[in-house]
């Protein structure tokens, strides 16, 4: 495997792991507070919500390594455009309840939390991207002798 693919599949296994955080470290705060059980990481309400932002960690994770990979350069617009995704959702429970505050309140509260989690996989997968630049080869040399 290539370094380019090696550094973009670092970037989303750790985007993965950034992205099963959030869930675990929002529903610890609320074990915390007494609002919940632990058991509401099992519940199959919550199954699908964890499985987006596992998924959407390993994107932008692997989208920070490779725009890290390619540009050398952390910007924060590669790695930003993933995490606003989320807040689609507080919007559409916006648009369809408006008068319903509790409800796209609290959706807004949760992205609020867990939003942060997935831009810093993409945060993290841009400096794996920058580490494994591709070696340059002195004019002349062999691939043994590379710097």
């Amino acid at each position: 495997m290539g370094r380019r693919a090696g550094g973009i599949v670092a970037g989303a296994v750790i985007g993965l792991i950034a992205g099963a955080l959030a869930p675990v470290v929002f529903i610890a705060a609320c074990v915390w507070d007494g609002r919940a059980e632990w058991s509401a990481l099992t519940e199959s309400e919550s199954v699908p919500y964890i499985a987006t932002l596992v998924a959407l960690g390993a994107v932008n994770g692997a989208v920070g390594a490779w725009d890290g990979w390619r540009s050398s350069l952390y910007r924060v617009w590669p790695v930003a455009w993933v995490p606003a995704l989320l807040f689609l959702f507080p919007a559409v429970q916006l648009v369809q309840y408006p008068s319903d505050s509790k409800t796209w309140g609290a959706a807004l509260l949760v992205v609020g939390i867990v939003a942060p989690f997935v831009w810093v996989a993409g945060r993290v997968g841009q400096e794996v991207g920058v580490r494994v630049q591709p070696r340059h080869v002195e004019p002349g040399a062999t691939p043994d002798t590379a710097i």
